[in-house]
């Protein structure tokens, strides 16, 4: 069977996923505002929580492609609970680490619930990172607090920056920070950006050009997101005062993820407490207009950003049902926002994704994330890309009666079916249905049944969708 004489099945090879590590849990790569996985001296490296899989905690891997990982090393005196934050400082890795828990299992105070830094040095003789030793950054002094979400940025001009959130004995939170002007020798503890918040807080700190913003929020409803600015010239203690954001909240006030624009503004990603995903850019002073991402809210659904050149990749984990998820990819050029891709179909819970924050125009982007049977059980971490920047379905927008929605999944709100590359709601031909029993396990090839209508093979050959055309080819996936 050649050519369109295949009528009106076609049987390819859909490229799987591929697997980088066993996990104790779906959401693995908690917290959602925490950048896990930097690209660094030409690699890629991802801090990730085993939770006692392979008898690992907290560790490193790296890998060259995206696709191969492999294991670079252990953080020390780790928990199963701590997470880590990582920034890419020349070719040398700069981190915290410090404790996360699910919303049920609360903050806990104790001794041990501190915050560390520690830098990775690179050898560029032996190509490969090696640690320096841990210093504590922020120390929980009682059993009745506890530092926790640790997040770390570098100014302008060269200064390391912590923050984290405190529990504090009445059981409210303060939102903490500490400069370190000697490269992460030693660091000095500021006045607290606020404090008396309600519940458990959460945020993001970044460095904008010659700025620093951190936005945060808390668990619970009753508490508005707010800011602080500082500039990276005035006196180390002295920031802005807190602004509230815009109208609604940011969920866990973590759930969110936040990148530099490369002109002093920052672009931010975020659930509101309905649930959906909205986009706001901000100019440096003040947030913009909010744009609806993904308007079908989940308590699970959280994203993950890019900035290649001046596009912004947007993947995120869309809702199906019944603990089942889509993982999926729309990438927003300028004010054009296209379509969403199915990048991962198979019926399974995907837990939380984390991307590299920028990458050069005509890179791979990957992205990382939780695959499970549900979000309690053990499973994967896996990796995936986003289709090229010059491929029609990342560009086209979020219209069903387009033709390349049928490549390009749904658009906001969609409730994305069960394919590998699944069709829009406007019903046009192609739509990929993945055998459920199949799964789109890591290191394999999945044979898909593609019913694809004669008008459909018809238009992509007469449009010279050489992309697409080859994207479906057979491909075989190393395992």
């Amino acid at each position: 069977m050649t050519g369109l004489g295949l009528g009106l099945l076609v049987s390819v090879m859909v490229a799987s996923t591929q697997t980088v590590a066993p996990v104790s849990g779906g959401n693995a790569l908690t917290l959602p505002a925490q950048r896990h996985v930097v690209r660094v001296a030409g690699r890629y490296v991802l801090a990730l929580q085993q939770g006692g899989q392979q008898g690992r905690t907290l560790g490193l891997f790296r890998s060259s492609d995206g696709q191969s990982w492999s294991y670079l090393g252990s953080l020390p005196g780790t928990a199963r609970t701590d997470r880590a934050d990582l920034v890419a400082v020349g070719n040398d890795i700069a981190l915290v680490y410090s404790m996360e828990t699910p919303d049920s299992a609360g903050i806990n105070g104790s001794t041990e619930h501190d915050v560390y830094f520690q830098w990775w040095r690179y050898s560029a003789s032996r190509g490969t990172w090696s640690p320096d030793r841990p210093l504590r950054v922020f120390d929980s002094r009682s059993n009745s607090t506890a530092y926790y979400r640790a997040e770390l940025a570098r100014d302008s001009r060269g200064r390391l920056w912590v923050q984290a959130f405190k529990k504090e004995s009445n059981g409210r939170s303060s939102v903490a920070i500490a400069v370190s002007t000697d490269s992460g020798n030693t660091f000095r503890e500021q006045p607290l950006l606020d404090s008396g918040l309600p519940n458990r807080g959460g945020g993001r700190l970044l460095a904008l050009g010659k700025k620093l913003v951190v936005v945060y929020d808390t668990h619970g409803t009753g508490f508005t997101t707010r800011y602080r600015v500082r500039d990276d010239s005035a006196p180390l203690s002295s920031w802005q005062s807190a602004r509230t954001a815009f109208g609604e909240s940011i969920y866990h006030g973590a759930a969110l993820s936040a990148v530099a624009d490369g002109s002093g503004g920052m672009h931010l990603v975020y659930k509101d407490d309905a649930e959906r995903l909205r986009y706001r850019h901000f100019n440096g002073s003040s947030f913009g207009e909010p744009r609806i991402i993904e308007s079908q809210g989940d308590w699970a659904l959280q994203p993950a950003i890019t900035r290649q050149g001046s596009d912004l990749v947007i993947f995120y984990n869309r809702p199906r049902g019944g603990q089942r998820y889509d993982l999926v990819v729309r990438r927003l050029r300028g004010s054009t926002l296209s379509s969403a891709i199915v990048l991962d179909g198979s019926s399974t819970f995907k837990g939380y994704p984390n991307a590299v924050e920028t990458l050069s125009s005509g890179m791979s982007v990957p992205v990382l994330f939780g695959n499970a049977p549900d979000a309690a059980s053990a499973g994967q971490v896996r990796v995936s890309f986003a289709p090229s920047s010059s491929s029609r379905s990342m560009s086209d927008t979020d219209d069903a009666d387009s033709p390349a929605a049928a490549l390009g999944g749904s658009g906001t709100g969609g409730s994305g079916g069960g394919g590998a590359l699944a069709a829009s709601s406007g019903g046009n031909a192609g739509s990929v249905d993945m055998m459920p029993e199949m799964g789109c396990g890591g290191g394999t090839a999945a044979m898909v049944a593609l019913p694809f209508t004669l008008l459909g093979l018809l238009w992509m050959q007469r449009a010279g969708r050489r992309e697409e055309m080859a994207r479906l080819a057979p491909v075989r996936v190393r395992s």
